[in-house]
């Protein structure tokens, strides 16, 4: 075989592993929105499906910073182009719910494609496959992946836009429309996640230094083509160019918005990352060191995250999924390293059970998916600030959901159950008003105004409730009748820092489509 058929073989199953890598990661991610429709923190609804189920069908709840300007509309918009286009298939969460899980963990699956394919330039397909499993399998990377939260969106754009950039020969002499792509991911990124500039500003720098410069200014323009369209988005649906990302430092910097809720002392993210990790540390930070020594940018980007987020007071470990990820994709890198090394150096008899040493990777990969799906499933599934992570706050998504089922919604009220818990009318799905009551007597004045209740199990004596549905700790109920017409009351859970700051819109209560 000359040469050029084994550049053109190791090409052609380089393509198709790579294909494979995409199919499982994809699966897993896709699979676990499906079996598993939980939610981990409330802004993965209303900071962005609500807000696209809004532009879509006209209604929603619309939380405070979506009328003080501090959010972009870019994400929403974005999901509601998913939406609007499964409308195709039918209308309801379970066809765009669907639909934008596939589309995120497609996304998801791409970013673990592309840290397959760094490991295969630098250790080869083979002990590639065995590195990908690393990020392929990775619990809190498959948990959510397939959630609508910015840094979830932002890190995967980071990574592909890393990958186009700098494919692992900085030689590389690809064509310049891929660096004007991996530029406006970056800005991208930024746009979505305002937080991730710091990474972007890491990496923009290495490519001026690695990079010839006119293939730099590729990437620069690419970057300016997404600021451009950030400002424009912003011009559009605020009125001012860039405004949400003004406004967003000026809440939480000039008036400690983000101090609300909560601070945390500087070992918070530390903590967190232990207990999220567990024991695997032991295995994922040294082969994270080797994996550094062949992409150091990548530990220069986790290190640049860390530091973006420590001086902010509010910390939560969702916010470090960007971080997460590029570690895993350090530790692939190492791990495929690692194989690669024992391949080329392995006496053949060191290993007697495996019939050939080229095949040793396939052994080490069995060994390393054990690892991952028995010691890392069970760790992160029962880490103490999750619970069972996986089903947290299932019961909110089956009620909503069922809500969204029932015939004949007039009006829609719950009982010691806030709006931020109720599942959203991205999960609802009723063109009706909703009406919150938090004593018996505001739920006996208030019931008039709904024919469909949310309320916690056990609570059916207390509030005259015959044959209502029951999803773990939640459950919903409909009485027959009309409703009659109520004013909506205004969302609470707003912070005390903007009680004297003037929205930029008001946008609450919504005006209700007429129903068919």
């Amino acid at each position: 075989m000359t040469a050029f058929d084994r550049e053109m073989a190791e090409g052609s199953g380089r393509r198709a592993a790579a294909l494979a890598v995409f199919a499982v990661a994809f699966a897993l991610r896709f699979g676990a929105g499906l079996l598993a429709p939980g939610m981990h923190h409330p802004d993965e609804i209303f900071q962005s499906l609500e807000q696209a189920h809004r532009i879509v069908f006209g209604y929603g709840f619309v939380p405070w910073e979506f009328e003080h300007a501090i959010r972009s509309w870019i994400l929403p918009g974005l999901l509601a182009g998913l939406m609007r286009a499964s409308l195709v298939a039918g209308e309801g969460p379970h066809v765009y719910l669907p639909v934008i899980q596939a589309a995120l963990s497609a996304l998801g699956a791409a970013a673990a494609t592309c840290i397959f394919l760094w490991a295969a330039r630098i250790a080869g397909t083979g002990p590639a496959l065995v590195g990908a499993a690393v990020a392929v399998f990775a619990p809190e990377l498959v948990y959510f992946a397939p959630r609508a939260l910015t840094e979830v969106v932002a890190g995967h754009l980071l990574v592909v836009a890393l990958y186009l950039a700098f494919p692992g020969d900085e030689e590389d002499r690809g064509g310049r429309a891929r660096l004007a792509v991996a530029g406006l991911l970056f800005g991208l990124a930024v746009a979505i996640r305002l937080q991730m500039a710091p990474a972007v500003a890491v990496a923009g720098a290495y490519a001026l230094w690695r990079l010839p410069l006119a293939r730099a200014l590729w990437i620069a323009l690419g970057g300016m083509v997404a600021v451009a369209f950030a400002g424009l988005v912003d011009w559009w649906t605020w009125g001012t160019p860039f405004l949400s990302y003004a406004q967003n430092l000026r809440y939480n910097i000039g008036h400690g918005v983000a101090a609300h809720f909560g601070i945390e002392p500087w070992y918070q993210y530390p903590a967190l990352l232990v207990v999220t990790f567990g024991a695997a540390l032991g295995l994922l930070l040294p082969l994270a060191f080797w994996g550094a020594r062949a992409k150091p940018l990548l530990a220069a980007l986790v290190l640049a995250i860390f530091l973006a987020h420590q001086p902010i007071g509010h910390k939560e470990l969702r916010f470090l999924y960007p971080l997460m990820l590029l570690v895993e994709a350090l530790a692939a890198i190492g791990l495929a390293r690692a194989v690669a090394w024992l391949v080329e150096r392995a006496p053949p008899g060191l290993f007697p059970w495996v019939p050939a040493r080229a095949r040793l990777w396939s052994a080490a990969g069995l060994m390393i998916l054990a690892l991952v799906l028995v010691g890392r499933l069970a760790n992160f599934i029962l880490i103490p600030d999750q619970g069972l992570a996986w089903l947290r706050h299932r019961d909110i998504v089956q009620s909503a959901l069922h809500v969204s089922r029932l015939t004949g919604v007039c009006g829609i009220g719950s009982y010691d159950v806030a709006w931020v818990w109720s599942g959203g009318y991205a999960h609802m799905h009723q063109p009706v008003p909703f009406h919150a009551t938090t004593s018996l007597a505001e739920y006996r004045e208030a019931a008039p105004a709904f024919n469909t209740i949310l309320y916690p199990r056990g609570q059916e004596e207390a509030l005259g409730i015959v044959g209502g549905v029951c999803f773990g700790s939640r459950c919903v109920a409909q009485r027959p009748g009309t409703c009659v017409e109520r004013p909506l009351a205004a969302l609470p859970q707003q912070p005390p820092q903007i009680r004297d700051l003037t929205p930029v819109r008001r946008l609450w209560p919504p005006v209700f489509p007429p129903r068919p």
